[in-house]
């Protein structure tokens, strides 16, 4: 079991905090989503709304807000990637959370 959890630290901590940077798209391959470098953190824009704001890297996981324009709000998130070409977005409302698997777009 501690052999799994530093194989999983090293993992996560392999990749660049820039690695996020790019094109990304939800399962369906019904929105895109780029996300870009912005002074200290990072932001992501889809269909020209920023939806991913104020992302900061911090030990392997991205952590910030997302705004849900059909609820017009925004709630926390975290990000996690999974390899070069997959992230998971987590979204925490309440006591409920949400993830979602986005994939780059080469």
């Amino acid at each position: 079991m501690k052999t799994l959890a530093l194989l999983l630290l090293l993992i996560s901590s392999s990749f660049s905090p820039d690695s996020i940077l790019g094109k990304w798209t939800n399962a369906d391959k019904s929105k895109e989503l780029t996300l870009v470098k912005n002074g200290d953190g990072y932001t992501g824009t889809s269909e020209g709304k920023e939806i991913l704001q104020h992302l900061v890297y911090n030990n392997g996981s991205y952590t910030g807000k997302v705004f849900l324009p059909k609820r017009n709000q925004t709630f926390p998130c975290t990000i996690k990637l999974k390899g070069d070409d997959t992230m998971e977005i987590t979204v925490k409302a309440g006591f409920m959370s949400q993830t979602k698997v986005w994939t780059r777009i080469k």
